[in-house]
Parts: structure tokens; C-alpha cells; sequence
């Protein structure tokens, strides 16, 4: 009977692919670990303690790949820009709306200040995320020192806008350089040795998961490494059917050796991409206006 048991092979194609295939094949492999023991019920403690191993692997670099690609941030940045593109549209409406009526001419005169220092310093809610933030942080430093273009604001009733429209800024151009710095510390190496780990820890996983499957237990286990050795199988001769390697970055056709090589966990190179330029490809996360 043990003569027929599966056993699925860790070593193919998926270490020499783009950081994107890597991730979301062995975010698949987890899946499956996960939906037999919602069937099955719970693993043996070895089995368990070492899916905990692979599934904190493919965390960590699941989480480094996100910071390479598109920043979770980018969505906070784009929300404060609409608030900062709001409050400069209102504080700008305000002030036309007085320094075009003539039956008050204080207010009149406050409009045409409010609007000769937005002009000055050339508020534009159309520029990029970094040209409108520094010219916008010039126009709030401007009037926060001087006490008649305060007043001014205030004559045309736009204190909140302003305020606002600080406070947008304020928060747009720190989660730019939050961003930034995220990235900046998104290092080719780390990747790579995310990778490794995440390739050695799904090595073990399936050497145990295959041991175990030489127990009585073995159709049972059988079912969970034949879905794993469908899914290489789909790997192998679909997915990464002209997706190339890391190294070139998804140029040229992907192996359809569903078995691999015969090398040992631990001794192999994952490919040397930089981040976010495997098969698939990144989102390249431009800002506005930025080319």
C-alpha cells in the first residue's frame, strides 16, 4: 500500500522566478494548509510547529514585497491629498467670492490678499504630490507670519479652510516621507534572503507533510500532497509559461519540469531581481503629475 503514496517534490522552477510568482505561490501552498485542516481537522504537533515556521516565512516576505511594489500608504497619501485639493479649492472660492463684491470693501481687499499670495506662491491642486506640498507649506509659513493675511482669512471667513487645508499638507508630506523611507530601506539582499528562508521552510514542510504520508493516515495526507502537486504541475507548464526568470525579470519561457532538480534544502540562490520587477510586475505607484 505505501508503495503509492505521493510525495510531492519542493525543488522546481519557483526559486528562479520574479518576486511577485514567488509570493503568490507559496501564498497558495498556505491556503492549502489551511483549507485541509478546516477538512480534516488539526495537524500533528511536528506538522504544525513546522507550517507555523513557513507560514511566518511567507508572512515576512509577503509584507517586504507589499513595501516594494504598492506602499499600503499610498491610499492614506491620496485621501490627505483630497483634503488638501478640497480645503485649497474652498479657501480659494472664498476669497474670489469677496474680492469680487464691491458693497464691502475691507472684505473686498481681504479676497484680493487671500488671493494674491495663493497666486504668489502658485497653489495648483493639478501638481504633482511633492511640487503642491512644498509650495503649500510655503503659502502656510507665509501667513502663519504675517498677522494681516491671517486677518485677512479670517475677514473672508475661510479660518477653517486654511487650518484644514495645513493640516492636509502636514500629514500628506509625512506620509510621503514615511513611504519613502520604507522603501529605502527595501533592500535587494533582504528580498533575497526572505526568499531563501521562505524556500527552506516550505522544503521541510513538505519532507514532514511526506513522512507523515507513510503512515496509516497516508490517503489522507495523500489528498492534501496531490492538490500541491497540481498546483507545481500549474506553475510549471502554465503560469510560468514565458514568464522568464528573476534574473531577466520575465523575459523567455518557464520550465515545465514539475519535478525540478535534485539539489538539498538550503543550497540554492534565489534569483537576484530587484523588487517588484518579477513576472507580473509591480505597480509602480507614480503620484500624480509625476512621469
Amino acid at each position: 500500500m505505501l508503495s503509492n503514496t505521493l510525495q510531492a517534490k519542493p525543488y522546481y522552477n519557483i526559486r528562479e522566478k520574479g518576486n511577485d510568482y514567488h509570493v503568490n505561490f507559496y501564498l497558495r501552498v498556505k491556503g492549502r494548509f489551511e483549507s485541509f485542516a478546516t477538512s480534516f481537522g488539526t495537524f500533528p504537533t511536528l506538522l504544525q510547529g513546522q507550517l507555523t515556521c513557513f507560514n511566518n516565512a511567507i508572512a515576512a516576505e509577503d509584507d517586504f514585497f507589499k513595501v516594494t511594489t504598492a506602499s499600503e500608504l499610498t491610499g492614506t497619501i491620496k485621501e490627505w491629498d483630497v483634503k488638501r485639493d478640497n480645503n485649497t479649492s474652498s479657501l480659494r472660492a472664498m476669497a474670489e467670492a469677496y474680492a469680487m463684491n464691491p458693497s464691502d470693501a475691507a472684505k473686498q481687499q481681504a479676497g484680493k490678499k487671500v488671493i494674491d499670495m495663493m497666486r504668489h506662491y502658485k497653489l495648483n491642486i493639478n501638481d504633482n504630490y511633492e511640487l503642491q506640498g512644498s509650495r503649500t507649506l510655503q503659502f502656510c509659513q507665509a501667513v502663519d507670519a504675517d498677522s494681516t493675511a491671517q486677518q485677512a482669512i479670517a475677514a473672508v471667513g475661510a479660518t477653517a479652510f486654511y487650518t484644514a487645508l495645513k493640516d492636509a499638507n502636514e500629514h500628506c508630506r509625512a506620509f510621503i516621507d514615511q513611504r519613502n523611507a520604507d522603501r529605502a530601506a527595501a533592500s535587494q539582499e533582504k528580498m533575497i534572503n526572505l526568499r531563501r528562508a521562505t524556500d527552506n521552510e516550505y522544503a521541510h514542510l513538505l519532507m514532514i507533510t511526506n513522512a507523515y504520508a507513510l503512515t496509516d493516515e497516508q490517503q489522507r495526507y495523500n489528498t492534501l500532497l496531490q492538490q500541491i502537486i497540481e498546483d507545481v504541475n500549474y506553475y510549471e507548464k502554465v503560469v510560468f509559461a514565458g514568464s522568464g526568470s528573476a534574473v531577466d525579470g520575465g523575459s523567455g519561457s518557464g520550465g515545465s519540469d514539475s519535478n525540478g532538480g535534485s539539489d538539498t534544502p538550503g543550497t540554492d540562490t534565489p534569483g537576484t531581481d530587484t523588487p517588484g520587477t518579477g513576472g507580473g510586475g509591480g505597480n509602480n505607484d507614480d503620484d500624480p503629475g509625476d512621469q
